[in-house]
């Protein structure tokens, strides 16, 4: 079986590791797998696709262009090369991840008489957008992959999708094996203080306002809790530092910006995990990484986040209200024996559900399935 992967990107965003981790266990699965993606177009210092593709010992193709922004020029040789490229190399199945790929594929390959079977996995947040030219596309896709039933029914509706082509594959995340300890130290937190941690982008419509809320009438309930923000963004006065200044609780609350050498350091100083709203890609990839560590989560009931937590068992599945929040964040701050069993019980799920082997061996099972269904008519 032979897969081309596409992904329309050089940054390490979030679909990113979900992708190339995908790829890497796909071949340790027994199938001929390509990864085409952006090239690098400058010298960049931190992660890349190609870079971390290189450190997996990824088979790559660069010959696409792929760019995630218009660019006449790069579309039209995407469109010109890539059905020569998939017809030399015979691909049986063609994979898509983001919506340039997915469209280039599409496009390229729909009308050639003998083509690869198109995937599409669904890495958005609140499902693919349902418009005329998704449309279109969806009518030529051959297999649907979603991470949580919610979207998958989501999917169906939106774009009446066969169901028999559908396939919920629920996200993976690599068991952390670095060093254990905790930055409470260096970010000047006492041993005795309750750690609340958030991480994302800092942007306006992931709901720090309401998580600054939340603290702020926790901290009129109890002492000796500290609220550490974990991200960068070029809207960070709007969703952070305005409702921080209009609150008055700036010394109990920590910028600590972007972290990626000690970030699961940071993810053990926490003691209670937030997330109000996932990225754009949806798979909640930090509360994945935070409930793999043993650290219990209050999600909001947003997108799929209510997928990845067990209301009353790994944490707490809240509504988009800072009072609700605050009543749980109260509970799991009071509670040192409630966040250990929380906690144990995230890290036991990931470790039996959440496994790149299984997600492997399950996207494989669904590529030989649509082979013998054969291409949509």
């Amino acid at each position: 079986m032979r897969i081309l992967h596409l992904f329309s990107d050089w940054k390490w965003t979030g679909p990113a590791d979900p992708v190339l981790s995908l790829c890497e266990n796909l071949q340790n699965e027994g199938a001929d797998v390509v990864l085409a993606y952006r090239k690098t177009p400058i010298d960049f210092p931190e992660r890349t696709v190609g870079k971390e593709a290189s450190k997996r010992g990824l088979r790559c193709y660069e010959g696409l262009r792929l760019t995630r922004y218009f660019s006449a020029r790069d579309w039209a040789h995407d469109l010109a090369s890539f059905g020569p490229y998939a017809e030399k190399e015979r691909f049986d199945i063609v994979h898509t991840h983001l919506s340039h790929d997915y469209f280039t594929a599409i496009s390229a390959l729909s009308f050639r008489r003998l083509r690869p079977l198109i995937v599409r996995t669904d890495h958005k947040r609140d499902g693919l957008p349902s418009n005329l030219f998704m449309s279109w596309a969806m009518g030529r896709t051959d297999g649907l992959v979603t991470y949580s039933e919610r979207l998958a029914k989501l999917d169906m509706k939106n774009f009446d999708f066969p169901e028999g082509r559908m396939c919920v594959i629920p996200p993976a995340v690599k068991p952390y094996e670095g060093p254990v300890g905790s930055l409470r130290q260096e970010l000047g937190i006492s041993t005795d203080d309750r750690v609340i941690g958030v991480i994302g982008r800092l942007k306006p419509d992931r709901g720090y306002d309401v998580v600054l809320k939340a603290f702020s009438i926790l901290r009129s309930r109890v002492d000796r809790v500290k609220l550490v923000i974990v991200g960068r963004s070029s809207q960070i006065e709007a969703s952070v530092m305005k409702p921080l200044k209009e609150l008055g609780i700036e010394k109990d609350v920590i910028l600590a910006g972007y972290r990626f050498d000690d970030y699961f350091l940071m993810i053990q100083t926490f003691d209670i995990y937030i997330m109000m709203r996932a990225g754009s890609d949806g798979s909640g990839r930090a509360l994945r990484e935070v409930l793999s560590l043993g650290r219990p989560a209050i999600v909001s009931d947003r997108g799929m986040l209510p997928d990845l937590v067990d209301d009353g068992r790994t944490g707490f599945v809240t509504s988009w209200d800072a009072s609700d929040l605050a009543a749980k964040m109260e509970v799991l701050v009071n509670d040192a024996a409630t966040r250990e069993r929380f906690g144990e019980n995230a890290r036991r799920r990931a470790d039996e559900e959440w496994s790149f082997r299984l997600q492997a061996k399950a996207m494989k099972n669904f590529y030989e399935a649509l082979l013998r269904m054969g291409p949509r008519r």
